[in-house]
């Protein structure tokens, strides 16, 4: 039976448009501060209660499907909004609490059937002070919680197989991020967590293999471990973590990003495991606390990028991997303390730069003869390597 569609408005002041078993709530009229959408209603339709000043609280029933783009957008007297139990609920589209700055408290019933959170749904609720998001859902949209900045901690179910881009930046009061026990998240997507400066620890967990760009730039955390299933860290996704003091990159990971370690200040060492080939431009930049790189025995490593290690002036001593054939301009520029390098015969070129400023580097030493190091293509200002002694044939302990 699909029965025929009809526009009604009831004493309560909702707009509903009706056929069949649809009952879509297509603006609400009403001047009411406590809103108890009836049961029944299968949606809320886009801007359905659009720049109301008025409401202050909303129950959403179990029978409503979908709660439409910019349905709640800019309701700035909104403070708490709560889901029935078994909620049929499976989208919040985009925009739906946009700008709700009042908005303290969001109540997802038992059993909720809710998959997907809009991009930007919760965009500047500045007063949300915490969230469980529920085990239904997969997918966390862009910007969804951007700019909450009295967020203090996020729950994320099990089934959330991607956090996008900005999804939590700037979310500047977040604390604890908690992650289902058995989660199946896959992606840490570009800015997910960028300038979250009060997130102090975080484990990611076992299923993450993309840690996107700048996902996790500016935060404050003093160490993390980053699981074995990672295979790509982004650019800058740990830029400025000047909190940051260790760190451990899995064996899976084979491109540390440009600047993806740039002013991590507080980092004593760090091993660059095998899989490793590229160390992108600026990885290290600035990383002043910096005394130990290791490579593994192993490494496929064949790129040192471009200030890779620039200003590093806690490390004096570095062994470079047999694989490596290009070490970027300025790679170890103002490494004003390395004394001693070993550099492998596979380098074919050291570009401008690479070692300007290392004043105190006085011992070179080098795998090949001398006639293959004559053959390298050494670029300009790197008079502190080619004054030091080098010593031919040295054999890697």
């Amino acid at each position: 039976m699909t029965g025929d569609a009809t526009l009604t408005e009831d004493e309560d002041g909702f707009a509903l448009y009706t056929k069949g078993n649809v009952c879509e709530l297509i603006e609400y009229k009403g001047d009411a501060t406590d809103v108890v959408i009836p049961d029944g209603i299968t949606a809320i339709n886009k801007r359905a209660f659009y720049d109301n000043d008025t409401i202050a609280m909303v129950f959403i029933p179990a029978s409503a499907k979908s709660i439409g783009d910019y349905a709640f957008y800019d309701c700035d007297s909104l403070t708490n909004v709560t889901f029935g139990e078994n909620s049929q609920l499976t989208t919040i589209g985009e925009w739906a609490f946009y700008n709700c700055d009042s908005l303290t408290n969001v109540t997802f019933g038992a059993n909720s059937q809710l998959t997907t959170i809009g991009s930007d749904a919760f965009y500047y609720c500045r007063s949300l002070t915490s969230i469980v998001i529920p085990d239904s859902v997969t997918s966390i949209g862009e910007r969804a919680f951007y700019t909450c900045d009295s967020l203090t901690s996020v729950t994320i179910g099990d089934s959330v197989t991607t956090i996008s881009e900005s999804a939590f930046a700037y979310c500047d009061s977040l604390t604890s991020v908690t992650f289902g026990e058995n989660s199946q998240l896959t992606s840490i997507g570009e800015d997910a967590f960028y300038y979250c400066t009060s997130l102090t620890s975080i484990i990611i967990p076992d299923s993450v293999t993309t840690i996107g760009s700048s996902a996790f730039a500016y935060c404050d955390m003093t160490s993390i471990v980053i699981p074995d299933s990672v295979t790509t860290i982004g650019e800058d996704a740990f830029y400025y973590c000047d909190s940051l003091t260790s760190i451990t990159i899995p064996s899976r990971v084979t491109t540390i990003g440009s600047y993806a370690f740039y002013y991590c200040r507080r980092l004593t060492s760090i091993t660059i495991p095998n899989s490793v080939t590229t160390i992108g431009d600026q990885a290290f930049y600035y990383c002043t606390s910096l005394t130990s790189v290791t490579f593994g025995e192993n490494s496929q490593l064949t790129t040192i990028g471009d200030q890779a290690f620039y200003n590093c002036t806690s490390l004096s001593n570095i062994t470079i991997p047999d694989s490596v054939t290009i070490i970027g301009s300025d790679a170890f520029d103002s490494c004003k303390n390395l004394t001693r390098i070993v550099i492998p015969d596979s380098v074919t070129t050291i570009g401008a730069f690479a070692f300007h400023w290392c004043d105190s580097l006085k011992d070179v030493y080098y795998t090949g003869t001398e006639e293959e190091w004559n053959s390298i293509t050494i670029g300009t200002d790197n008079d502190p390597l080619t004054n030091a002694t080098i010593h031919y044939n040295y054999v890697n302990e």
